[in-house]
């Protein structure tokens, strides 16, 4: 269905009357079927234009600086770029084999835990030692590497327009350019920490096989407000069927996906977690805290809403542990459906799955890599133009951008709208460019083999 973006109602403070007020306005905007755009790109106020600028003005001296991505004490890869253990044991993950000992697994608060039993093949199996030798991307390369917050931050902003990004985490802080700063300087250290480009380097074939085929987290169209649907059955979850560790790369793995699908005037997604059938055994209490930690402080802004359907006895009790973990803001974004009219008030008849009382035939299947599908990424050439190429949009960004954040709040309109519409064209240069190069950077996903996202990184949902 079509929606109507509109800049109506933008809520501010943490406490829970802040929170009741983003209630009503996630509410209003599907009984209206228009976004609350306020505070995002295009639809800022002049405070918030002036804010921006002020933290834009912040992080230009943090990239001057030079301030590094990581501490010290972290290693240096052989290419030079600073980096920790965890792409070796990634890289180590995707050759590993099936272990002929008994484990077990803990569930939430010890619930659910299994008994201990010899692991199956799928336990460690990523999708590397299934897919056509063909599909594997080439061995990474991290073409001079990340080594301050500068690299960092290009690294993270992918191909989204960087206000886009910069805006989620003054959005997330309230307007408060220090705390904003700091918690963005806190998230590219995490990013780079975590080795997320080389996650999204090779994509579902660093992932668990089993994992990916039991499907716990599937994008299938969008709701009544253009954003993706990011379905959860809880019920094909099971804590003791891989690593936790392979949980968490799934995890940042969608995030990152679930990013590439988000374009402006559309910046967040909608969860269904349908809890149909589950059972204590499908809950894993230290992941949920853990997903919860990077929805909040590394992908803020990012949810636009929450949608638990046909809760089970199971869930209502785990909802009264789970609800004060919750910050306020998100909390309020939880909505409880138990009924396909309810569910249609959020999601179009023509979106919903046939199990759901909608009109849509899908069913998740993963479809394994298929041969071929990542030869871009071995024209070596190819990528290191588009680097430079990349590099020199983002350095004249940054010096259009430099530009207009020293402008004085007061600054004549006639010279602000002239810098704007320089930097809008810098900008257009850069995502363009920037999508050249994710092509060289980022494996083919199942939503690039279903046409979901095309050659030209055109989201159809």
């Amino acid at each position: 269905m079509g929606v109507t973006p509109t800049a109506t109602g933008a809520t501010s403070g943490t406490s829970a009357a802040a929170a009741a007020v983003v209630v009503v306005n996630v509410v209003e905007q599907y009984e209206k079927g228009t976004l609350n755009l306020a505070g995002t790109l295009g639809h800022l106020d002049h405070r918030e234009q002036a804010l921006l600028r002020a933290l834009w003005r912040k992080l230009l001296e943090v990239f001057k600086d030079n301030k590094p991505a990581l501490a010290a004490a972290s290693k240096a890869s052989g290419d030079g770029s600073a980096t920790t253990a965890k792409r070796s044991e990634r890289a180590l993950r995707q050759n590993a084999k099936p272990l002929d000992t008994a484990k077990s697994s803990g569930g939430w608060f010890g619930f659910g835990a299994s008994t201990a039993k010899s692991e199956p093949i799928e336990y460690r199996q990523t999708v590397s030692a299934v897919a056509p030798a063909s599909s594997q991307p080439p061995a990474f390369a991290a073409d001079g590497g990340i080594h301050t917050i500068r690299d960092a931050f290009w690294a993270a902003t992918l191909y989204d327009h960087p206000d886009v990004m910069i805006l989620r985490f003054l959005r997330a802080r309230k307007w408060k350019v220090d705390e904003a700063l700091e918690m963005l300087v806190a998230c590219l250290r995490w990013r780079v920490e975590e080795e997320v480009d080389w996650l999204i380097w090779h994509g579902e074939l660093a992932l668990n096989h089993g994992l990916l085929r039991r499907g716990i987290g599937a994008v299938h169209k969008s709701d009544r407000l253009g954003q993706p649907v990011l379905h959860i059955p809880v019920r094909m979850n099971d804590p003791s069927a891989q690593p936790r560790e392979q949980i968490v790369d799934y995890t940042i793995f969608l995030m990152e996906v679930a990013r590439s699908l988000l374009h402006p005037p559309v910046e967040k997604v909608c969860l269904l977690f349908d809890t149909t059938d589950m059972s204590i055994s499908n809950m894993d209490w230290a992941f949920f805290r853990t997903f919860l930690n990077y929805l909040e402080h590394y992908y803020p802004e990012c949810l636009g809403v929450v949608i638990i359907y046909n809760a089970s006895w199971v869930f209502n009790k785990l909802w009264k542990l789970i609800c004060p973990l919750l910050d306020p803001v998100v909390a309020s974004k939880v909505n409880f459906v138990n009924s396909a009219a309810e569910l249609q008030k959020f999601i179009a008849p023509d979106a919903l799955p046939t199990e759901f009382g909608g009109a849509s035939v899908f069913k998740y299947d993963y479809m394994l890599p298929v041969a071929g599908e990542n030869n871009q990424m071995h024209d070596d050439d190819a990528r290191l133009k588009a680097a430079e190429e990349r590099r020199a949009e983002c350095a004249e960004f940054e010096r259009v951008t430099a530009k207009w954040a020293s402008l004085a709040d007061g600054a004549p309109v006639d010279g602000l709208a002239a810098l704007d519409d320089e930097r809008g064209k810098a900008a257009d240069r850069l995502v363009a460019i920037s999508k050249t190069f994710d092509n060289s950077v980022r494996a083919r996903t199942l939503y690039h083999r279903t046409g979901v996202i095309d050659s030209q990184l055109v989201v159809h949902l």
